[in-house]
Protein backbone atom coordinates (compact mmCIF):
# COMPACT_ATOMS: atom_id res chain seq x y z
CA UNK A 1 0.00 0.00 0.00
CA UNK A 2 1.10 3.30 -0.69
CA UNK A 3 2.31 6.20 2.26
CA UNK A 4 -0.38 7.90 3.05
CA UNK A 5 0.80 9.42 6.45
CA UNK A 6 4.17 10.91 8.09
CA UNK A 7 5.85 10.43 11.62
CA UNK A 8 8.16 13.16 12.70
CA UNK A 9 10.76 12.69 15.54
CA UNK A 10 10.97 16.39 17.27
CA UNK A 11 14.57 16.34 19.07
CA UNK A 12 16.88 16.25 15.76
CA UNK A 13 14.42 16.20 13.06
CA UNK A 14 11.85 19.11 14.28
CA UNK A 15 14.19 21.19 16.69
CA UNK A 16 17.27 21.62 17.99
CA UNK A 17 18.17 23.06 21.46
CA UNK A 18 18.76 26.61 21.20
CA UNK A 19 21.40 26.40 23.73
CA UNK A 20 23.38 22.99 24.11
CA UNK A 21 23.01 21.40 27.52
CA UNK A 22 25.89 21.32 28.62
CA UNK A 23 26.91 24.82 27.79
CA UNK A 24 23.38 25.90 29.48
CA UNK A 25 24.17 23.87 32.78
CA UNK A 26 27.85 25.01 33.00
CA UNK A 27 27.01 28.42 34.87
CA UNK A 28 24.47 27.03 36.76
CA UNK A 29 26.72 24.53 38.30
CA UNK A 30 29.18 27.05 38.15
CA UNK A 31 31.90 24.93 37.03
CA UNK A 32 33.02 24.23 33.71
CA UNK A 33 35.35 21.34 34.44
CA UNK A 34 34.40 18.11 32.98
CA UNK A 35 35.34 16.57 36.28
CA UNK A 36 32.16 18.05 37.48
CA UNK A 37 29.90 18.78 35.10
CA UNK A 38 29.78 15.95 33.47
CA UNK A 39 28.29 13.79 36.64
CA UNK A 40 26.04 16.80 36.94
CA UNK A 41 24.98 16.35 33.43
CA UNK A 42 24.34 12.45 33.73
CA UNK A 43 22.43 13.40 37.03
CA UNK A 44 20.12 15.53 35.00
CA UNK A 45 20.00 13.04 31.79
CA UNK A 46 18.95 10.12 33.90
CA UNK A 47 15.76 12.06 35.64
CA UNK A 48 15.07 13.07 32.66
CA UNK A 49 15.72 9.46 31.35
CA UNK A 50 12.94 7.91 34.47
CA UNK A 51 9.98 10.35 33.51
CA UNK A 52 10.18 9.25 29.60
CA UNK A 53 7.49 7.00 29.70
CA UNK A 54 5.02 8.80 32.95
CA UNK A 55 2.89 11.32 32.55
CA UNK A 56 4.73 13.47 35.59
CA UNK A 57 7.66 13.25 38.20
CA UNK A 58 10.37 14.47 36.04
CA UNK A 59 10.24 18.32 38.19
CA UNK A 60 10.59 16.15 41.47
CA UNK A 61 13.13 13.60 39.96
CA UNK A 62 15.73 17.18 39.11
CA UNK A 63 14.87 19.34 42.17
CA UNK A 64 16.05 15.99 43.40
CA UNK A 65 19.34 16.06 41.74
CA UNK A 66 19.39 19.78 42.01
CA UNK A 67 19.53 19.29 46.17
CA UNK A 68 22.40 16.46 45.45
CA UNK A 69 24.44 19.13 43.49
CA UNK A 70 23.42 22.23 46.01
CA UNK A 71 21.79 23.95 43.61
CA UNK A 72 18.11 24.05 44.73
CA UNK A 73 17.46 27.18 44.11
CA UNK A 74 18.27 26.69 40.48
CA UNK A 75 15.12 24.65 39.57
CA UNK A 76 13.39 26.61 37.41
CA UNK A 77 16.71 27.99 35.51
CA UNK A 78 17.35 24.40 34.58
CA UNK A 79 13.57 23.80 33.94
CA UNK A 80 13.88 27.09 31.22
CA UNK A 81 17.24 25.80 29.63
CA UNK A 82 15.89 22.51 28.96
CA UNK A 83 13.01 24.22 27.22
CA UNK A 84 15.40 26.22 25.37
CA UNK A 85 14.26 25.10 21.66
CA UNK A 86 14.95 26.49 17.77
CA UNK A 87 12.49 24.77 15.44
CA UNK A 88 13.65 24.20 11.85
CA UNK A 89 11.64 26.21 9.81
CA UNK A 90 12.56 24.87 6.29
CA UNK A 91 11.47 20.93 7.57
CA UNK A 92 8.22 22.78 9.27
CA UNK A 93 7.45 24.38 5.84
CA UNK A 94 7.47 20.98 3.90
CA UNK A 95 5.05 19.21 6.93
CA UNK A 96 2.84 21.92 6.02
CA UNK A 97 3.03 21.19 2.34
CA UNK A 98 1.92 17.48 3.02
CA UNK A 99 -0.72 18.30 4.81
CA UNK A 100 -1.88 20.95 2.46
CA UNK A 101 -1.34 17.75 -0.13
CA UNK A 102 -3.61 15.95 2.57
CA UNK A 103 -0.55 13.69 3.98
CA UNK A 104 -1.42 13.56 7.80
CA UNK A 105 1.54 14.18 9.80
CA UNK A 106 1.92 13.54 13.32
CA UNK A 107 4.69 14.05 16.21
CA UNK A 108 6.33 10.57 17.79
CA UNK A 109 8.78 11.49 20.42
CA UNK A 110 10.35 10.57 23.32
CA UNK A 111 9.72 13.48 26.23
CA UNK A 112 9.03 13.87 29.63
CA UNK A 113 6.09 15.48 30.43
CA UNK A 114 6.76 19.26 31.11
CA UNK A 115 8.65 19.28 27.70
CA UNK A 116 6.20 18.14 25.82
CA UNK A 117 3.68 20.43 26.89
CA UNK A 118 5.50 23.29 26.33
CA UNK A 119 6.43 22.09 22.61
CA UNK A 120 2.40 21.41 22.84
CA UNK A 121 1.55 24.52 23.78
CA UNK A 122 4.27 27.28 23.70
CA UNK A 123 6.05 25.67 20.30
CA UNK A 124 2.25 25.49 18.98
CA UNK A 125 2.68 21.99 17.50
CA UNK A 126 -0.78 20.99 18.58
CA UNK A 127 -1.96 23.43 15.72
CA UNK A 128 0.90 22.52 13.21
CA UNK A 129 0.63 18.39 13.63
CA UNK A 130 -2.22 16.66 13.06
CA UNK A 131 -1.80 14.79 16.23
CA UNK A 132 0.90 14.51 18.99
CA UNK A 133 2.75 11.30 20.29
CA UNK A 134 4.95 11.53 23.04
CA UNK A 135 6.00 8.71 25.01
CA UNK A 136 5.41 9.96 28.30
CA UNK A 137 1.70 10.17 27.87
CA UNK A 138 1.81 6.66 25.51
CA UNK A 139 3.74 4.74 28.44
CA UNK A 140 6.31 3.36 26.30
CA UNK A 141 9.41 5.29 24.66
CA UNK A 142 11.68 4.43 21.59
CA UNK A 143 13.02 2.01 20.41
CA UNK A 144 10.45 -0.62 22.40
CA UNK A 145 8.45 -1.36 19.22
CA UNK A 146 5.36 -1.03 21.31
CA UNK A 147 5.87 3.09 20.82
CA UNK A 148 4.85 2.48 17.43
CA UNK A 149 2.51 -0.13 18.02
CA UNK A 150 0.37 2.15 19.95
CA UNK A 151 0.66 5.27 17.87
CA UNK A 152 -0.60 2.33 14.66
CA UNK A 153 -3.26 1.54 16.76
CA UNK A 154 -4.50 4.68 17.91
CA UNK A 155 -4.29 5.95 14.05
CA UNK A 156 -6.01 2.92 13.03
CA UNK A 157 -3.14 2.35 10.23
CA UNK A 158 -1.46 -0.67 9.11
CA UNK A 159 2.77 0.09 9.23
CA UNK A 160 2.98 0.29 5.76
CA UNK A 161 0.54 3.03 5.46
CA UNK A 162 3.11 5.17 7.58
CA UNK A 163 6.83 6.39 6.90
CA UNK A 164 8.90 7.35 10.54
CA UNK A 165 11.23 9.59 10.24
CA UNK A 166 14.03 10.08 13.36
CA UNK A 167 17.93 10.89 13.73
CA UNK A 168 18.46 8.17 15.58
CA UNK A 169 19.53 4.16 13.47
CA UNK A 170 17.86 2.73 16.72
CA UNK A 171 14.55 4.28 16.80
CA UNK A 172 14.13 3.81 12.53
CA UNK A 173 15.40 -0.02 13.05
CA UNK A 174 12.73 -0.38 15.77
CA UNK A 175 10.11 1.03 13.34
CA UNK A 176 10.93 -1.12 10.84
CA UNK A 177 10.23 -4.51 13.09
CA UNK A 178 7.46 -2.66 13.64
CA UNK A 179 6.22 -2.72 10.10
CA UNK A 180 6.54 0.69 9.01
CA UNK A 181 8.16 2.28 6.55
CA UNK A 182 11.17 4.36 8.14
CA UNK A 183 14.57 6.62 7.38
CA UNK A 184 17.26 8.20 9.33
CA UNK A 185 16.81 12.05 8.44
CA UNK A 186 18.25 15.08 10.75
CA UNK A 187 17.52 18.16 10.31
CA UNK A 188 20.36 20.14 10.17
CA UNK A 189 20.41 18.24 6.76
CA UNK A 190 17.84 20.87 4.97
CA UNK A 191 15.11 20.28 3.59
CA UNK A 192 16.37 19.38 0.00
CA UNK A 193 17.33 15.75 1.53
CA UNK A 194 13.74 15.71 3.57
CA UNK A 195 12.08 16.28 0.37
CA UNK A 196 14.52 13.11 -1.51
CA UNK A 197 13.22 10.67 1.08
CA UNK A 198 9.64 11.75 0.69
CA UNK A 199 10.02 11.29 -2.76
CA UNK A 200 11.97 7.96 -2.69
CA UNK A 201 8.43 7.12 -0.46
CA UNK A 202 6.15 8.36 -3.03
CA UNK A 203 5.49 12.24 -1.27
CA UNK A 204 6.52 14.48 -3.74
CA UNK A 205 6.20 17.76 -2.32
CA UNK A 206 6.32 21.11 -3.89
Amino acid sequence: MAIHTVLFDADGVLQRPSVWWRAALAPILGSSDPAHLEPFLQDVLEAESSALCTPGGFDDALAQVLVKWHRAEHLTEVLRALNAIDVYEDVMRIVQSLQDAGVPCHIASNQQAGRARHMSEVLNYRSRFDREFYSCFLGVAKPDIAFFERVLEVLDLRGNDVLFLDDRAENVEAARRAGLAAAVYAGESGAQALREILVAHGLGVP
